[in-house]
């Protein structure tokens, strides 16, 4: 396992959470869960910043919605 990320369970499900803002390396179509807000979709689209960090759109039950990971 990566070690900057962890695991949770919530609603009998695993998810793969990056710890505080951060995950290594998301992927178009796996599960992601949003640092601050708690907030789980699959991931869409990966668009990378030129300060290095990336914003990562969401489908959270069929709405879209951007966050930022460093």
């Amino acid at each position: 396992m990566d070690t900057s990320q962890r695991v949770i369970t919530k609603s009998n499900k695993t998810l793969w959470v990056g710890i505080g803002s951060r995950m290594s390396n998301p992927t178009v179509g796996s599960q992601f869960t949003t640092a601050k807000s708690g907030v789980t979709g699959i991931v869409q689209e990966i668009v990378a910043n030129k300060n290095g960090s990336k914003r990562v759109r969401l489908d959270v039950a069929g709405k879209t919605r951007w966050t930022t990971v460093k």
